[in-house]
């Protein structure tokens, strides 16, 4: 009894944090997406669903949402399939597997923010001045590529230890077994490697996609969501109707959306991986 009283005693501040912090803004910011406030007057009406009804009608939406799922796309199969090279690499076939494990994890240490700033710096002199190309942030058509390499280059080493930890739990007689049968690398690899990994999916792929669908940071700091609204996210057509197009209520009524259509993302991609997990 002692010890569940100390327990919910250590838990107390991360709980009353967790409440002022997420709990009672998230409950402030359903109601505010039923009104008409700008975010700067101490007034506002109540105005039903219009703000919602507006959000599923407004035509200029739909490029943020297909900039965000190009990008989320993009960025979670490039991820999953660097990182799981990657370890596979470091788990058998290279040697100083650890001097290479913090290479990779040290551009996590970085903010997302400072990434944005040391490639953008990369893109405009480095990229112009050895290969003689523009920077890859500044044309509409190349913009959400280059965002993704910032991306990957700043994250891709927390794909890295969760594969590898994976691969380290996948027992060696079945590698052993399978090799004695005369199966090839490739065979190990589709056969026993892959249907091994499949809860290490279930935790990438769908961390991994629904982090990148909400992507705010990288974005923000490398274009801000140009060029000509080519890079702007979901996240950043939010953040633009909240504090520069004062429209405060129409951008929670967005948000309340958005994260109803990650919750329903993530719930489905879970009980797909989850399936295969118990056929295998």
């Amino acid at each position: 009894m002692k010890s569940n009283k100390s327990y919910l005693l250590f838990a107390l501040p991360s709980a009353i944090l967790f409440i002022f912090a997420i709990v009672i803004p998230f409950i402030m910011g359903i109601n505010i997406a039923f009104t008409d406030w700008d975010g700067i007057s101490q007034t506002y009406n109540y105005n039903g669903l219009q703000n919602f009804k507006t959000f599923f009608t407004d035509k200029s939406v739909l490029q943020p949402i297909k900039n965000t799922f190009i990008y989320g796309i993009g960025y979670t199969g490039l991820n999953n399939i660097l990182s799981l090279i990657l370890a596979l690499l470091l788990n058998r076939w290279i040697k100083g597997s650890k001097v290479l494990k913090t290479v990779f994890f040290i551009p996590m240490v970085l903010s997302s923010v400072l990434a944005a700033f040391v490639w953008g710096f990369i893109y405009k002199d480095v990229f112009s001045a050895v290969f003689g190309i523009h920077s890859l942030l500044g044309n509409p058509s190349t913009v959400i590529s280059g965002i993704i390499v910032i991306a990957l280059w700043n994250a891709v080493g927390s794909n890295l230890i969760i594969y590898m930890a994976g691969l380290d739990n996948i027992p060696d007689m079945y590698y052993e077994a399978s090799a004695i049968d005369g199966a090839t690398l490739w065979q190990q690899f589709r056969y026993v490697t892959l249907p091994m990994l499949i809860p290490t999916f279930t935790i990438c792929i769908t961390l991994t996609f629904t982090t990148a669908l909400r992507e705010f940071g990288t974005v923000m700091a490398a274009t801000g969501g140009g060029p000509a609204g080519s890079s702007e996210t979901l996240a950043i057509y939010i953040y633009k109707n909240l504090f520069s197009f004062q429209k405060a209520g129409y951008g929670q009524a967005v948000s309340f959306v958005f994260m109803v259509m990650l919750a329903l993302i993530g719930t489905l991609m879970l009980r797909f991986f989850r399936r295969r997990e118990v056929e295998y």
